[in-house]
């Protein structure tokens, strides 16, 4: 079988390169086509409006403005056409009846208003290729670069913290509730990288640490069954993060960031002096040099060589943490190439590595030392070594037809070095996929094929094991009128672990969007997904921290999930474009309102509903006197919801404004107990104002007390409380430097995600970034 699919496979990805090589464009076709060009400024500045995406309504073809606002559009069979300009931070912009002649060039130009609702332009995952955020049949939330780096974070996981139903437990992304907390097996959500996915080979779990949050352009988060296009590890959602193309012009780029952690809030967690801010406010004196701290140095540079654009960066940071044994040191390198082949077909190759050493902690010595470690389990460390290279080949061979090649590798190397185990595991995640894309009429048809192999050495899973995955896929979207689209899709999965199982899935989708105005859409989603056991959960056998982990060789069957979702998307954007009211307070109070502040929001709600079937998770081994536990099968589950967003601005961008707020009903059919790990409620909050070149800003997460957990490290004591966490930040913009003073768990709440480790205490950071 795995023969046949690699042959299969491999005369796919030869056909489709040997099209796309060797199909340019014949004197006649030349002959019967036009070219679209022009410029895409800022309608008050003028400025150029750099990455501005120009498209070809109707069609596949399109492009970027370049950094003085110019942009080409080749090869448009003679006709009347619709062009639509977007770009995040501004207003739509379509120009209608668009005339391309026969051999000619058509220019037009494009003033753009800006707007408060930072709203992506175009969305690229929620069915693999680009479309308004209100087009998707799913619920989508982006965070975009503004969010991310105005920011001071470790990892791309403390920005996502921000999203609506979305949680993090240990780098582990609990999205409405489907995962919870396992120890950072088996994700629910597939975390990608430019659409490429990044979860590791043994655990398939996800390391944050590969992932330089600096060259992030934004991250898209889609929520609900993913599988139909993207297959196991995306039954509950997606996780796209998107990083930035090389300039078109030199650019260099540096950050640098040192932080100090405060006292805990009970003096008799002081587990040493070194707490410097504690030291400051008792005058007792400061030494920085050995103080608990953390620090960031990144460095990046850009520009374009001849037509190829290159970014390269390099990252290091470094910490001593506010627990025992918590230090690290971390190197991270990318190196991003993107080169045209000609209009309409380019190549991009992507390549990273990150090295990370680090102590470990697993459980605190006791609840009055919460911070500590037991003395035998102070010299564990840990050392990991990731490297990634991502292909793209994409060509849009005419105006109805593109396709799109991928190959992806991933390796992950790590290696304890614990008093009582010295585990380690070598992986390689190898992966390629095609993809087509073609318009018939009112339909967009998506169809692909991919393939994948996890291959893993190790100690720790009892020798090397390798699994194999194959897949088929296909998706239409049907206009059949203004106001209503269809999308129905399906992907047939193959998995096999060698010598222990193999399996077959067909998940299928359906979603229906309504847009009855300008402004409005409605959704509903149906899908089918399913995540197929990891080595890690199959295999691991080990004892680490006073427990055991035992493999299960019977957990052979994929855990499978229907998900539904029906949701409102509403923009209340107002402008009078005039100056002062023209409406009297008290004729028309609203209407004076309108015009004097000129408000702008985003509603979105939702409700969902997910059923599981085979859900896997960690539970207790029975009747053994050692604490052991298993990857199970653990039976039926239901989650079921509501989510509400709201963003935007009260009176003409000040302030802006973002809420989420999810209420959950997590629970085990077969127990009718809540699901572990999972909070009922979950709200997120900000606030962000600027005066002149001042920004100041505040966030507020809470969750409330988990219901259930695996009684694992058997406390005996009651640690689990909600979260109520507020970080607050001022911003100095100094034209090409970037000052920022932050305060994060500014009240110093003291709260557990997970059994007996405490979440971060009270910490300052400053942050100086800019261009050289």
């Amino acid at each position: 079988m795995i023969t046949n699919i690699r042959k299969g496979f491999a005369q796919v990805i030869f056909w489709l390169v040997l099209c796309g090589f060797f199909s340019p464009l014949s004197a006649v076709q030349l002959l019967t086509k036009g070219r679209l060009a022009g410029e895409v400024r800022d309608a008050k500045t003028g400025a150029p409006l750099y990455g501005a995406n120009v498209m070809v309504k109707g069609t596949l073809l399109g492009a970027s403005a370049d950094a003085t606002g110019v942009f080409s559009v080749e090869g448009i069979p003679a006709g009347l056409y619709d062009i639509e300009v977007s770009m995040m931070g501004y207003e739509k912009r379509d120009r209608q009846g668009v005339t391309i002649l026969p051999g000619q060039e058509t220019n037009i130009v494009f003033l753009l208003q800006p707007t408060v609702l930072q709203q992506p332009a175009l969305i690229v995952t929620a069915t693999k290729r680009k479309q308004a955020i209100e087009d998707a049949p799913t619920s989508v939330d982006v965070l975009g670069i503004r969010e991310i780096q105005n920011r001071s974070i470790v990892g791309l996981d403390e920005a996502l913290q921000n999203t609506a139903g979305l949680g993090v437990i240990k780098g582990q992304i609990d999205l409405r509730g489907s995962t919870g907390f396992n120890w950072s097996a088996g994700s629910r959500v597939l975390l990608m990288v430019d659409g490429h996915p990044l979860i590791n080979g043994d655990t398939g779990g996800i390391n944050w640490d590969v992932i330089p949050v600096e060259e992030v352009e934004r991250i898209e988060v889609v929520k609900g069954a993913g599988s139909a296009l993207y297959g196991s590890n995306a039954m509950a959602g997606m996780v796209n993060i998107i990083t930035q193309d090389p300039t078109p012009f030199p650019e260099t780029r540096f950050k640098l960031s040192y932080g100090l952690y405060d006292e805990p809030a009970y003096s008799e967690w002081k587990w040493t002096d070194r707490f410097a801010l504690g030291n400051l406010l008792s005058l007792s004196g400061v030494n920085l040099k050995h103080a608990l701290s953390f620090e960031e140095f990144h460095l990046s540079h850009s520009r374009q060589v001849g037509k190829i654009g290159l970014l390269c960066s390099a990252t290091r940071k470094q910490s001593s943490e506010y627990y025992q044994n918590g230090h690290y040191s971390r190197w991270n390198v990318l190196l991003k190439t993107k080169i045209p082949l000609a209009p309409n077909k380019n190549v991009t190759v992507t390549g990273n590595w990150a090295l990370n050493k680090r102590g470990d902690f697993i459980q605190w010595v006791s609840k009055d030392r919460p911070l500590e470690l037991a003395e035998e389990a102070l010299s564990n460390w840990v050392y990991s070594e990731k490297a990634s290279l991502h292909f793209t080949f994409q060509h849009g061979v005419n105006q109805k037809f593109a396709y799109t090649l991928k190959s992806n590798w991933y390796y992950y190397y790590w290696h304890n070095h614990f008093h009582d185990n010295q585990d380690y595991a070598k992986n390689d995640r190898i992966g390629a996929e095609a993809q087509v894309d073609y318009l018939l009429g009112r339909q967009s048809l998506t169809f692909g094929t991919e393939i994948t192999t996890n291959q893993t050495r190790s100690v720790f899973y009892n020798g090397d094991h390798t699994m194999w995955d194959f897949a088929l896929y296909a998706e239409d979207e049907f206009k059949f009128s203004p106001l209503w689209t269809l999308t129905l899709g399906t992907r047939y999965d193959y998995h096999q672990n060698v010598g222990i199982s193999h399996d077959q899935q067909i998940s299928p989708r359906m979603g229906l969007v309504f847009r009855p105005w300008v402004g409005s859409a409605a959704r509903f989603s149906a899908g089918h997904g399913f995540r197929a056991p990891s080595i890690a959960e199959v295999f691991a056998n080990t004892t680490v921290s006073g427990f055991r982990i035992v493999p299960n060789f019977e957990l052979k069957e994929a855990e499978r999930a229907w998900s539904f979702e029906i949701g409102m998307r509403q923009v209340l954007a107002f402008d009078s474009k005039q100056n002062g009211s023209t409406t009297s307070f008290l004729n028309n109070p609203i209407k004076w309102a309108i015009e004097n502040f000129n408000p702008n929001w985003i509603l979105d709600v939702a409700l969902f509903t997910s059923h599981y079937k085979n859900m896997i998770d960690v539970a207790l081994r029975p009747k053994v006197t050692v604490a052991e536990v298993q990857f199970v099968n653990m039976g039926r589950a239901r989650i079921r919801g509501v989510e509400t967003r709201i963003e935007g601005s009260l009176f003409n961008g000040y302030p802006l404004v973002r809420l989420g707020y999810t209420v959950l009903d997590p629970l085990n059919l077969d127990t009718r107990r809540a699901l572990n790990y999972r909070s009922r409620h979950r709200l997120n909050m900000g606030l962000e104002i600027t005066f002149w070149r001042i920004t100041v800003g505040w966030d507020y997460r809470y969750a409330s007390r988990t219901d259930e957990i695996v009684n694992l490290l058997g406390s005996g004591y009651e640690e689990r409380v909600p979260m109520h966490v507020m970080d607050g930040r001022v911003i100095f913009d100094l034209s090409t430097v970037q000052i920022s003073i932050e305060a994060k768990n500014f009240l110093n709440y003291q709260y557990t995600l997970r059994q007996r480790f405490i979440e971060p205490i009270r910490h300052f950071v400053i942050t100086v970034k800019g261009k050289l």
